[in-house]
């Protein structure tokens, strides 16, 4: 009976000891997947900012920058992490910011065909070079002819 009892002791700290290495390891993976997922090689941030960085500069079209207001939508529709915020400087009501579906499509319905437009980039603060902000201004014009 002595070592019956020894060996159901025994057992059940072989099982535990099992519980808790599996924790363990199901922890390491968890966190090593959210790691993974966070960072993204430069290859990847080059990707993204790609699709943007053709349209940031000075004296851009408004029917380039309401082309934009599309990628930018449909980006924020796929990404779950890195959404584009717009703001327009011109526009008391988008000058806070804007990520959502409607609030893009009500910015891209604000600006004009035919106007020009200044636009500058903003990129996350962690030293990845992500675009995460781009600023809409309406352009100053200071010579007579329009330049592109």
């Amino acid at each position: 009976m002595e070592n019956a009892s020894k060996a159901l002791i025994i057992a059940g700290a072989i099982l535990l000891s099992i519980l808790i290495i599996g924790l363990g390891m199901m922890v390491f993976n968890n966190a090593k997947n959210v790691l993974t997922s966070a960072n993204l090689d430069q290859e990847q941030i080059d990707a993204f900012n790609s699709k943007f960085e053709s349209y940031i500069g000075l004296n851009k079209r408004g029917t380039d920058i309401r082309t934009l207001c599309d990628t930018v939508k449909n980006s924020n529709a796929v990404e779950d992490e890195n959404k584009i915020t717009m703001v327009y400087e011109g526009n008391g009501s988008f000058s806070n910011g804007v990520q959502s579906q409607t609030d893009i499509l009500k910015l891209r319905n604000t600006l004009k065909n035919g106007q020009r437009y200044d636009l500058e980039a903003e990129y996350d603060e962690k030293g990845t070079k992500l675009m995460n902000k781009i600023i809409i201004k309406d352009h100053k014009t200071t010579s007579s002819t329009p330049t592109e």
